[in-house]
C-alpha cells in the first residue's frame, strides 16, 4: 500500500490533475443532492460536484488532504479512512477515485461504500489498472538508468488483493451487492509539464515517489537528469507534457434487496464521530 503522509502539496501540483481527468465522467454519471466523495485528496471532485448543486460530504485519510478538502467546497470534509467510515446515512451518489487501489482490505472497501448509497442510487469508482501507464514507463526507464534500487514489493497478500481491471473491479462491486450499471476503461490525456511532474516524484508520491525518496542524493539527482533527457523530446511548443492515461471504471446501484445501509436517510449534519474540518473559504 501507498502512504500519502506529508505529500498533499507534491501531490496538488503534480498527480492530483491526472487524477482529475475521470471526474467529470464519475458526476456525469451520479446525480441527487447529496454526495459523499471518499478519498478527496485535494477536494477538486468535491468542488465540482458542488459547483453541480450538490451538498457534499468529503472524506480523506490524511490530514493534510482534509485541510485541502475543506478550502473547495462549503460541506463537511471528515478524516477518516475505509474500509471503516464514522457515516450514519445514505447518499444519492457516492464517489470513490483512484481510493480503492490503497485501501487495506478492498474488499470491505466496497463494502462500505455500498452500505452509504441510498436504494436506487449510484457508486462510481476508479481504480489504476494493472498494466503500467505511459507515465510509469518513462520513470521506470529513467530509474533504470539511473540505478536506482527498488525496495520489496508491499502489495496486498494474495487473499485480500484482487485483480487490477475492469472484471476485478465489477467482482468487487458484485460481492459488495451491488449491481453494475456500466463498467468499462476509461482513456483520457494527461497534461502537465515536466517540473510539476517530477515535484511529485520528488516530493515522495505514490510509490515511484517513495521508492526515489529511499535512493542517496547522487541517484536522484541522476533520476532526475535521466528523465528530463528522456522527456526533453516529448514536450510540445508549449512545454506540456501530454500522456495518454488509462482508469478502470465502474458505475453501480444496490442490487434488488440488498439491506447494505444505515436506516437514517439524511446526510446534512449526521456524519458520526470522524474528525471534522472546519468550513473554509477557497483561496
Amino acid at each position: 500500500m501507498t502512504t500519502w503522509s506529508g505529500v498533499a502539496e507534491a501531490y496538488r501540483v503534480s498527480f492530483a490533475t491526472l487524477c482529475a481527468g475521470t471526474i467529470d465522467r464519475l458526476l456525469d454519471d451520479t446525480a441527487g443532492p447529496r454526495h459523499l466523495d471518499v478519498g478527496s485528496g485535494t477536494g477538486e471532485l468535491a468542488r465540482r460536484a458542488q459547483a453541480r448543486g450538490r451538498t457534499v460530504v468529503a472524506v480523506d485519510a490524511d490530514p493534510e488532504m482534509v485541510a485541502l478538502s475543506s478550502q473547495q467546497h462549503a460541506g463537511t470534509t471528515v478524516q477518516a479512512a475505509l474500509p471503516h467510515l464514522p457515516l450514519h446515512c445514505r447518499f444519492d451518489a457516492v464517489t470513490a477515485n483512484f481510493v480503492i487501489n490503497h485501501t487495506p482490505d478492498p474488499r470491505a472497501a466496497v463494502r462500505e461504500l455500498a452500505r452509504l448509497v441510498r436504494p436506487g442510487g449510484r457508486v462510481a469508482i476508479t481504480i489504476w489498472p494493472s498494466d503500467p501507464p505511459a507515465w510509469a514507463s518513462l520513470v521506470q526507464e529513467a530509474f533504470e538508468a539511473a540505478g536506482v534500487v527498488s525496495p520489496p514489493s508491499r502489495r496486498l497478500e494474495p487473499g485480500l488483493d484482487f485483480e487490477r481491471s475492469v472484471a476485478g473491479l465489477t467482482s468487487l462491486a458484485t460481492s459488495a451487492r451491488l449491481a453494475p450499471l456500466g463498467a468499462r476503461e476509461l482513456r483520457w490525456e494527461w497534461r502537465t509539464t515536466v517540473d510539476d511532474f517530477w515535484s511529485g516524484l520528488a516530493g515522495g508520491v505514490a510509490t515511484a515517489g517513495q521508492v526515489l525518496a529511499a535512493q542517496t542524493a547522487d541517484v536522484r539527482r541522476a533520476a532526475e537528469r535521466a528523465f528530463r533527457d528522456l522527456t526533453s523530446a516529448l514536450v510540445g511548443p508549449d512545454q506540456v507534457l501530454a500522456l495518454p492515461s488509462r482508469a478502470a471504471y465502474l458505475l453501480a446501484t444496490p442490487a434488488p434487496n440488498s439491506l447494505t445501509g444505515p436506516t437514517r436517510p439524511t446526510a446534512g449534519d449526521r456524519t458520526g464521530g470522524g474528525r471534522r474540518a472546519r468550513r473554509s473559504p477557497r483561496r
